[in-house]
């Protein structure tokens, strides 16, 4: 058996390795190549999607300002009533009637919703 830098030399040198014990066909680093090539594109096609979504996530975050309808991670909808940014959280008012607040991580924030029109209601 070689140790590594002789197996290493043979490769790289000669391009493939004599098959051990006549016959069969020897390694093919072209092969090991393809493959971590593979793997390569796998990581970048995977991740990017997930950049995409990070980026719209974000631009969304510095899009949020007071009294836009916002849905949280929890199921909660309300009105933002402050945004701070420096300690990445963010308040909202979760009933008009009795003035409740929550306060979330921005982290929390799924999506901003649409305003419900004034004249959505049901007309007879």
């Amino acid at each position: 058996m070689t140790c590594f830098t002789e197996f290493a030399f043979l490769v790289f040198a000669q391009g493939e390795v004599p098959p051990a014990g006549g016959g069969g066909n020897g390694f093919n680093p072209q092969f090991l190549l393809l493959m971590f090539a593979a793997i390569m594109v796998m990581f970048f096609v995977m991740s990017l999607p997930q950049k995409r979504e990070r980026k719209r996530w974000n631009d969304m975050v510095e899009a949020l300002k007071k009294n836009d309808r916002v849905l949280m991670s929890c199921g909660i909808i309300g009105k933002v009533h402050a945004v701070h940014k420096e300690k990445n959280e963010i308040v909202v008012k979760i009933d008009d009637d009795s003035n409740t607040k929550m306060t979330f991580s921005l982290g929390a924030v799924t999506k901003i919703l649409e305003q419900p029109s004034k004249d959505s209601g049901d007309e007879k």
